[in-house]
This record gives C-alpha cells, structure tokens and sequence, in this order.
C-alpha cells in the first residue's frame, strides 16, 4: 500500500510540473551592478526548472514578471519591446510616461510602430495594427484613440489632442448614442 501510495505521489508530482506550457519568471540580482548604465540591478528569467533561459544582464531591463507567451524588455539597441519565448521581436512595447511599462489590459497591450498606436493581445500577436496618432488601454471592452489633430506645445509639455473615439477589440469604432 505504502508504494502504491508512492507511486501516485509521484505520478501527480510529474504530471503537475508538465503543464505543456513553457513560461519564464523574472530574476533580479541586487548584489551585482548592472553593465547598463543608469540601472541599478541585473535581471534575467528562469524557466519552471530554475534553468536560465535569459542570463542577468543580457537585456538592460526585464520587466514581465510570468512570461506565459511573451515578455517585456528594454533593449539597448531595440529599445522597449516584447519577445516570444524564443526571444523573437513581437512588438514595440509602451512606456507610461512616468518610468514605467504600460501593462496589459483586458488581454490587449498597446503597442508602437513608426509613432503610431495600436494593440496586441495576451499572446502577443498584434490585432489591431498600429494606426493611431495616440491611443490609452482598455477598459470596459473599449479603448480611447485619436487620428490626427495633435498639437505639441513644447514649451508647457502638454499635448492637445482632439477627434477622440472608442474602439473595441477588433479596432472597429464604437458609435456611442
């Protein structure tokens, strides 16, 4: 009884760790400065078995904590991007303005192309193509975005933006009544 026993810890053991899926998690090392100026840290991902899929400090930055599908980096020659699990350039990622990664939401993440917005989804595939002089996230099935008529006015950092709509997830415009 006591090795039958065994034997199924073992086979719920095995079976839970082979999910088919590969994924990455973010490692950050403290005590080691980073090559990359300014960045204070080196950070890297391991895969499920703790077997080092990206050395620290290959890429300046990584930012996605649970890489499922892809993950967000800065690059120093490629800047802000996201890459597939074989390290293959997905889409230009987003910063917030403040410092930070514009995250996913409601499974789409914005992206940037040649100055323009546009959005992929959680698998990193790009749905809707980057056509949009500014866009912000989704939220409630819908994102708010802009063609055109914007005005920078440099002296007080602010940019006036007219001609806002939604759109939904496929990048068709919402008529709101």
């Amino acid at each position: 009884m006591k090795i039958f026993l065994l034997l199924i810890l073992n086979l719920l053991i095995v079976t839970s760790c082979q999910s088919g899926k590969s994924e990455w998690h973010l490692i950050k090392n403290f005590d080691q400065v980073s090559k990359h100026e300014p960045f204070g840290y080196k950070s890297g991902y391991i895969n499920q078995i703790g077997d080092t899929v990206i050395p620290l400090d290959k890429y300046v930055r990584c930012f996605t904590d649970t890489a499922i599908y892809y993950a967000i980096v800065y690059d120093k020659k490629q800047g802000l991007i996201g890459i597939d699990l074989n390290e293959k350039k997905l889409f230009n990622a987003v910063w917030d303005g403040e410092g930070s990664v514009i995250k996913e939401s409601e499974g789409m993440i914005l992206i940037e192309e040649n100055g323009k917005f546009g959005f992929a989804n959680y698998k990193g595939k790009t749905i809707i193509e980057p056509r949009f002089e500014y866009a912000e996230s989704f939220r409630n099935g819908k994102a708010r975005v802009s063609k055109g008529n914007i005005t920078r006015n440099n002296a007080l950092e602010k940019l006036e933006i007219n001609n806002w709509y939604f759109i939904d997830k496929n990048g068709n415009e919402i008529i709101e009544n």
